[in-house]
């Protein structure tokens, strides 16, 4: 279904979440967001203008599944999260976006619905740009149009790699790699920590598994020597261990399935 109501959505969109039509604000913010950067003052300029912030109470939808969004969304902060809503109610995170990021690129270009629901995890603040400003800039800036394809192209490879990694990865090598893309060290040899972007329940549905799983696999990793646990704190004991568990070239975990059903076969009874 192509988008035939956009505008009417956009302009009842703004209502009750403090829309705001500032233009300098606007300019300011869109030059910290990663898509906009090295666009030229003019052009932010031309954007703003024809932009608007909104702002989300943690646990408002950004934006229902199915429906047409108003524009591009682009975070100036707090996090949102890209969900698929099933029939009976069950979730599927798709991505969760934060500061600087932006979201509804494709199907604002190409005038479709949203095929996910964007819920604010925290307070938020965004700026809504028009489809029709983006493609304004993509036609009169080469440059900024290298920079919209290799955003789309980017999203395309990790959407790629998600979906063989939710085929053929379990779920323990999935947490193993999403522990390790958010490793900091904290000063002490050999030490990385984590500090997970938003809850387990989250985070659980991002990785394509249950919150009880999730704590499972934690604890798992835990008796093994590779992490400690303190909240949502995470401290990376053995980043060489847990880069080998995510390469599935460790042996089954304590208590996993995989451990349980060797032991089925090799009991004697």
């Amino acid at each position: 279904m192509i988008c035939a109501m956009q505008p009417a959505l956009h302009a009842r969109d703004g209502k009750g979440n403090g829309a705001t039509r500032n233009p300098r604000l606007l300019e300011g913010m869109l030059s910290n967001v990663t898509l906009f950067r090295g666009t030229g003052q003019r052009q932010l300029s031309e954007m703003a203008v024809r932009s608007k912030v909104l702002h989300f109470r943690r646990g408002a939808t950004v934006c229902a599944q199915g429906l047409c969004p108003p524009g591009i969304f682009a975070l100036a902060y707090g996090q949102v999260k890209l969900a698929f809503r099933g029939a009976e109610g069950d979730e599927r995170v798709v991505r969760i976006a934060g500061r600087a990021d932006t979201f509804g690129l494709a199907v604002a270009l190409l005038g479709l619905p949203l095929p996910y629901e964007a819920v604010a995890l925290d307070d938020v603040m965004l700026v809504v740009i028009p489809a029709a400003v983006i493609l304004a800039a993509v036609e009169n800036d080469p440059r900024f149009m290298r920079t919209v394809i290799t955003a789309l192209a980017e999203r395309t490879v990790t959407l790629l790699g998600e979906v063989q990694s939710g085929a053929l990865q379990r779920g323990v090598q999935r947490l193993a790699i999403y522990l390790d893309s958010l490793a900091l060290p904290n000063g002490s040899d050999g030490i990385f920590t984590v500090r997970l972007p938003t809850t387990k329940t989250v985070v659980a549905s991002r990785l394509g598994v249950k919150k009880e799983t999730l704590s499972r696999m934690l604890r798992e990793l835990a008796q093994k020597g590779l992490i400690t646990v303190e909240q949502r704190e995470i401290a990376i004991l053995d980043r060489l261990g847990l880069a080998a568990i995510a390469r599935d070239r460790a042996p089954p975990l304590p208590g996993s399935s995989v451990d349980r059903r060797l032991g089925a076969v090799l009991s004697p009874g």
